[in-house]
């Protein structure tokens, strides 16, 4: 007569085992993922500090030569390529410091409707790129920094963007419990592909073209949604053949930050 409730309990047992081990594998590859990006950050400090300096003096003594010479002078166009480049290096290694930096959050009372209309209005939006808005917030107020996560949301804005190099639509959704605030970025590109969703993360990885990207960009968003206590997560579709193509970044954050 025991024996059916035995093999229940038994089976329960199992699938308790089966959750605890996906947690705890979730964990393990967080751990080893904030590891390596701690690593990833001291090194990095230290190229953008050993940089920075010649840098401007690339940028200054080009700008002197420029001054220098008459504007007819076809070594003009040459030195305007060297400032050009020195500048885009110089950004590189603003993005390098401060994906390296532990920054402190400046955390303050905010609307979150308000941070996401603030963020859309920070984006240069193509005439072939529609965003839709929406809200379903119940409580619009959440303890966080205002200017780190405008560069979150800015930032996937962007990505999503340049995803759509044909044209598509976004959708920027905000949503809420009594203990979280959710922001969903939605796009239909192209998708990301499977091999490269466990790589997003990754400082310096990226799939645009060379003089495109630095690969720091998910990095950052990625440290400072963590640095709030927060979770991001991925969803994506590259295959048509399965079902709509394109990407949803959701940014889940506690309405009251812990220290």
């Amino acid at each position: 007569m025991c024996l059916p409730y035995s093999i229940e309990k038994l089976h329960t047992y199992i699938r308790d085992l089966d959750t605890s081990n996906q947690k705890l594998a979730s964990v393990q590859e967080a751990l080893r993922h904030s590891e390596k990006l701690a690593g990833m950050g001291q090194l990095s400090a230290g190229i953008a500090h050993e940089l920075n300096n010649p840098l401007g003096v690339i940028t200054m003594y080009s700008n002197i030569l420029k001054e220098e010479l008459p504007q007819d002078n076809p070594m003009v166009r040459d030195l305007d390529l060297i400032v050009e480049q020195a500048e885009r290096c110089r950004k590189i290694v603003g993005g390098l410091l401060n994906f390296a930096r532990k920054n402190q959050l400046n955390v303050d009372e905010t609307d979150a409707l308000k941070l996401a209309e603030h963020s859309l209005n920070s984006v240069i939006v193509p005439d072939h790129v529609t965003i839709h808005m929406s809200s379903s917030l119940n409580n619009p107020n959440v303890m966080l920094d205002f200017d780190q996560m405008t560069q979150v949301l800015t930032n996937l804005l962007k990505n999503a963007i340049e995803a759509m190099p044909e044209g598509g639509e976004i959708n920027l959704l905000i949503s809420d419990n009594p203990d979280k605030v959710i922001f969903r970025v939605k796009d239909n590109g192209s998708g990301i592909e499977k091999e490269n969703m466990d790589k997003l993360f990754t400082p310096f990885f990226t799939t645009k073209g060379i003089g495109k990207g630095t690969g720091l960009g998910l990095p950052i968003i990625y440290g400072i949604v963590k640095m709030h206590k927060g979770d991001i997560q991925v969803e994506s579709n590259s295959n048509p053949e399965k079902g709509p193509t394109g990407t949803t970044f959701t940014i889940t954050l506690p309405r009251n930050r812990m220290v």
